[in-house]
């Protein structure tokens, strides 16, 4: 088909002035390409101003662009429309949705004057004039959601996404920046991993920070390491049941150790037996209290009929409650000094007695003797 240049003049001519089809400076053209697909196309050496409101009276007038046939202006069969609102896209008859689309990339700014000010993208649903932004992009601040973000059964990701790296290797890849949650949870219906030494390099630590960027907690070869805030050591605590479980994968080694600073086991325990060179007790009282002269001491007598009648020492817990309730070994040993002590006293009081015998006896041999 052949070209043909169409001057402003010769637009005129032809009555085109009533579609508001100017050209500022250079010509315009209408190319027909001789396709059904694609027939006419609008071009210009300079720039091209197409308007709605020749007349200036400042009645908005809007730019519609057609699809097909249109009987009248208000039919709404038009796809796109610019006014003073900006640019509105229609959907086909059949679908309540309008698709924008580009071959080799879309760009959109909102920074058009080339100001200094970062005016973000705003994102938003329902109807004009209502407050619905779900979503705010800027250079500032990135993209910000002020709408949960919710996927049915059926949404999934089917590749990786990758903050400040080009190919991740995992659903969410982060390369040289930070994850940080606030007032939020790590959630897993299964187990959670942490993998610190992915690349192989040898570096495998797990380190916790408080808001001072001090180390608190740090995991690594195996070996954990516990500091708490203004203080020497760390701590371990629990609300509830603290458990230790050695042997999980049940090779039989079920051995807990404590060691020193040269690495030498200081308390071992295993199968239920505790080593140790020495166990130091806290108590309240040691019964020196026994050697006091205001101190009630029981006669054998009693003590005897006390254990007639009860089957066990006095202030010496019985074999139910210790079976019961456990063996309180720094009670038990405080009840056995004192009865230690308390046998002393009666040892000593019968050794008292068995010198005044003695003397008496002799006292009679001699008297026998003369």
């Amino acid at each position: 088909m052949k070209k043909k240049q169409i001057t402003v003049l010769t637009c005129l001519m032809l009555g085109l002035g009533g579609f508001g089809l100017q050209a500022q400076s250079g010509s315009a053209s209408v190319t027909n390409q001789g396709t059904a697909e694609w027939r006419y196309n609008i071009n210009s050496t300079r720039g091209v101003v197409i308007r709605a409101d020749n007349n200036n009276d400042r009645s908005g007038e809007a730019i519609r662009f057609v699809v097909g046939q249109q009987s009248s202006v208000g039919d709404g069969r038009y796809m796109a429309e610019f006014n003073r609102k900006g640019l509105q896209i229609r959907g086909m008859a059949n679908t309540d949705y309008a698709q924008l689309r580009s071959i080799r990339g879309l760009e959109i700014y909102s920074n058009s004057d080339n100001s200094s000010s970062d005016e973000p993208i705003r994102f938003r649903v329902g109807r004009n004039g209502d407050d619905r932004t779900i979503a705010r992009m800027s250079y500032d601040n990135g993209l910000i959601v002020e709408r949960p973000a919710n996927f049915d059964d059926n949404a999934y990701f089917d590749r990786n996404i990758g903050l400040g790296i080009n190919n991740p290797v995992q659903k969410i890849h982060v390369n040289q920046g930070n994850i940080r949650v606030d007032g939020g949870q790590f959630q897993s219906h299964g187990e959670i991993i942490l993998h610190p030494d992915v690349d192989n390099t040898g570096d495998d630590a797990i380190e916790f920070r408080n808001s001072s960027n001090d180390i608190i907690a740090k995991v690594q070869d195996g070996e954990l390491f516990l500091r708490r805030s203004g203080s020497d050591g760390g701590l371990i605590s629990s609300n509830g049941a603290l458990r230790f479980q050695p042997d999980n994968n049940d090779t039989g080694d079920d051995r807990i150790s404590f060691l020193n600073q040269s690495g030498d086991e200081m308390i071992r325990m295993q199968d239920g037996v505790i080593t140790t060179d020495q166990v130091r007790l806290n108590v309240t009282s040691f019964p020196d209290y026994v050697f006091a002269k205001d101190y009630d001491l029981m006669p054998l007598k009693e003590i005897a009929q006390y254990i007639k009648a009860n089957k066990h020492l006095p202030n010496m817990p019985t074999e139910a409650q210790v079976v019961a309730e456990g063996m309180n070994v720094g009670q038990i040993n405080t009840i056995l000094v004192e009865k230690v002590e308390e046998l002393t006293l009666h040892t000593i009081n019968q050794e008292e007695k068995i010198e005044q015998l003695m003397k008496k006896i002799e006292a009679l041999e001699a008297t026998i003797n003369k």
